[in-house]
């Protein structure tokens, strides 16, 4: 497109009255778009900060912070030495084949959380 076409174009566009009532409008509600969600974001913001520092300068879950650093070497292992090797080893399908579904279960409940207490059957039963 070379600059007597490009200038054809703008002249056609400054004489079209309409043409240039819409694109006033689409550029207005633009605006009126973006001040309404940058609001918003700056809205949202405000109101996450005060919400926070309310938390933090509660009592009580100062109290249940410190509990929980305290308390941290007390939880028990969640994943044991034997467990990873065992997920690792179920990821086969071969595996999955050749051993019924409920002794592969078991056998991952048994290396990641220990074995299971059977429970002594009562002499009634």
């Amino acid at each position: 497109m070379n600059q007597s076409e490009l200038q054809k174009t703008f002249n056609n566009f400054k004489a079209n009255d309409q043409l240039k009532r819409k694109l006033k409008i689409f550029l207005g509600i633009g605006c009126l778009g973006l001040l309404l969600v940058g609001g918003l974001i700056l809205w949202a913001g405000v109101a996450t900060v005060q919400h926070v520092a309310k938390i933090g300068s509660n009592v009580n879950v100062q109290e249940q912070v410190e509990n929980l650093k305290g308390g941290i070497p007390k939880i028990p292992a969640i994943v044991k030495v034997g467990c990873w090797e065992k997920v690792q080893s179920l990821m086969n399908i071969k595996v999955w084949l050749e051993t019924p579904l409920g002794e592969n279960i078991t056998s991952l409940k048994d290396a990641c959380l220990g074995p299971a207490v059977k429970e002594k059957p009562e002499p009634g039963a």
